[in-house]
């Protein structure tokens, strides 16, 4: 059976759901198939493209009969790039699957359904992304390619134009496409990020043997020109060094008006990619957490202080506590660039590793109000903690529905009541689930 799926077969199946990936799943001939570009309720015709993990990886070329939710592609080469596996789905049915899918998840883990659904934290839905790595792939006889990876492939896409990423960049991936490719050491680039702040572009490009003096005159005469900085990687992330321009801090910067804030990054910290988002996400979790102005506040995995310093606006003291002994330097210098705004309150951040073996999280100090932005894996140790650390509201912003629901269930053990969750739009046109949650102690 196996062996009578050509890689160029075309079979015509009816999609029966989206799995987590916002990839179509079909059943054909006693054999499962995930069909990328097509939607649930629909019949397709499949290119079948491989076999992997006992089951055929195909992507949808004909829609027999659509979903009407299907929605015109905002970008020619989605079926070409695996960045963005949503982008034929009204951006409006993307966020009720996601918030449906975090209703499940509470429910599978017998958390009670939050008092109140927040209406969805969305903006716009391309052009939104202001961090990324892209693959770099020189093609002998083809070129340099540019982008981010091709579905189901480590190959790099063959794109010109990105849709998603902020336009200062994804409109120059040709551009780059033809200065990469114009290298003396083109075939010895596999990488470059990019970081766009309030005030301009950073690219870091990774390269895996010494630049020659030509190479370098080249990318320098280049950002010059685009008002870019630029950034050289022979090694690891701290071989990072900039080549322009050759003086002026090495920073970015976004802005919070809400709070008159502005914070500055370095183009390899981690900050929140859509801007607008994050915007209207910091507005919500400060209004959901709504501090008095005698609360003490404890901001864990702070980052930048991203929610710590427009908490410190409106609360007595905020300690944000974060494992990067970096992003804890930079918190500290965006709270002495705002001191004039924060009006002498005590705002302070500890470097600590949240995740550590040794960590307890009862050493941590009492606080009135508790933010937790933790990456995928979430917190259950300081979750477990709750019924100690006794915060009398907490707001949870996570990038893992998963586990979400999993410290929810936890916090519930602990004492505490979900009374408040919604989507935050973070990542369009992708199956990313990004959310906030609002607990209370009962």
């Amino acid at each position: 059976m196996a062996r009578a799926r050509r890689l160029d077969r075309h079979e015509t199946v009816l999609v029966t759901e989206l799995d987590a990936e916002g990839v179509g799943r079909a059943e054909h001939d006693g054999l499962k198939l995930r069909v990328r570009g097509a939607l649930p309720d629909e019949l397709v015709s499949v290119r079948v493209l491989r076999r992997r993990r006992r089951q055929l990886e195909g992507q949808a070329e004909v829609v027999c009969r659509p979903n009407a939710a299907r929605v015109s592609p905002p970008c020619p080469w989605t079926a070409r790039c695996g960045a963005c596996v949503l982008q034929h789905l009204d951006p409006d049915e993307q966020r009720h699957r996601k918030r449906a899918q975090l209703a499940a998840l509470f429910e599978d883990e017998g958390v009670r359904s939050p008092a109140r659904w927040l209406p969805d934290v969305c903006g716009t839905s391309t052009g939104y992304r202001r961090k990324a790595r892209l693959g770099v792939r020189h093609v002998p006889g083809k070129g340099t390619l540019v982008g981010f990876r091709e579905p189901a492939s480590s190959r790099v896409a063959d794109v010109d134009v990105c849709r998603i990423l902020l336009p200062q960049v994804g409109e120059h991936l040709a551009d780059l496409k033809g200065l990469l490719g114009s290298l003396d050491a083109a075939a010895k680039i596999p990488q470059l990020e990019v970081a766009c702040g309030d005030d301009g572009v950073a690219v870091v490009l990774r390269h895996l043997e010494a630049l020659g003096d030509a190479d370098r005159e080249r990318l320098v005469a280049y950002a010059a020109a685009a008002g870019w900085q630029l950034y050289l990687q022979p090694g690891g992330p701290d071989t990072v060094e900039r080549a322009w321009p050759r003086a002026g801090a090495e920073r970015l910067h976004y802005r919070l008006p809400e709070f008159g804030l502005s914070f500055a990054f370095h183009p390899t910290d981690f900050v929140q990619i859509n801007p607008e988002i994050n915007r209207r996400m910091v507005s919500l979790a400060v209004e959901e957490l709504a501090p008095r102005p005698t609360d003490r506040v404890l901001d864990l995995f702070c980052g930048i202080g991203n929610f710590t310093l427009p908490l410190a606006t409106r609360a007595a003291a905020v300690l944000g506590v974060e494992g990067s002994a970096e992003l804890v330097e930079r918190a500290r210098e965006n709270a002495v660039a705002n001191r004039d705004l924060l009006d002498g309150r005590e705002v302070a951040f500890n470097v600590a590793d949240l995740y550590a073996e040794d960590f307890d999280p009862t050493t941590l100090p009492k606080a009135d109000l508790l933010v937790l932005d933790p990456p995928r894996s979430g917190a259950e140790t300081i979750v477990r903690a709750m019924g100690i650390l006794a915060p009398r509201r907490l707001v949870y912003v996570s990038c893992h529905p998963g586990t979400l629901a999993r410290d929810a269930r936890l916090m519930a053990e602990g004492g505490y009541m979900l009374t408040a969750a919604g989507i935050l739009d973070m990542f369009p046109h992708t199956a990313h689930v990004e959310s906030i949650a609002v607990f209370e102690r009962v």
